[in-house]
């Protein structure tokens, strides 16, 4: 048994970092981010913890009052690509906070990343709205910045 923590037990030294959407930050500004279970079929689960996954064009959808991952792109094991919608686990609280901030106009929700919790697959998922095209020019300016202040220093 782990030692205590107020109650509370310490995952952060199993939590690894399975999938990132590198492109969430850079299309969209990211409004709130939200913790969250998933119910998956073993193969899912497989192929999510060999890393085999790809969260481009992932997105979250209440159905009657279910959020699903929606578009969520795996290998299985005999190496074909499949587009699978998983159910996502929240409170009821987080749950009503993220359908009421989708009905707005120009908010949606996607995945940020998989990570693993224990021996838990969580996800991280924000309500997002798109950036202009003019705030993705500040954005790639704001990095070439920092990438040159960085070299600087060196």
């Amino acid at each position: 048994m782990p030692p205590s923590t107020g109650g509370l037990f310490n995952y952060t030294k199993n939590m690894k970092i399975l999938a990132v959407n590198r492109k969430a930050n850079f299309e969209y500004h990211i409004l709130e981010s939200y913790q969250a279970g998933l119910s998956m079929d073993g193969e899912t689960v497989k192929a999510i913890r060999s890393g085999k996954i790809n969260l481009t064009g992932t997105y979250v959808v209440n159905n009657k009052g279910i959020l699903n991952l929606i578009n969520l792109s795996l290998n299985n094991s005999l190496g074909k690509s499949v587009n699978k919608t998983i159910p996502i686990l929240l409170n009821p609280k987080e749950r009503d906070e993220i359908i009421g901030s989708m009905t707005e106009k120009g908010i949606t929700c996607v995945p940020l990343r998989f990570k693993t919790l224990g021996r838990w697959i969580k996800v991280d998922i924000a309500t997002v709205k798109g950036k202009k095209n003019y705030d993705k020019r500040e954005t790639i300016k704001k990095r070439d910045l920092d990438r040159e202040s960085r070299r600087g220093e060196m």
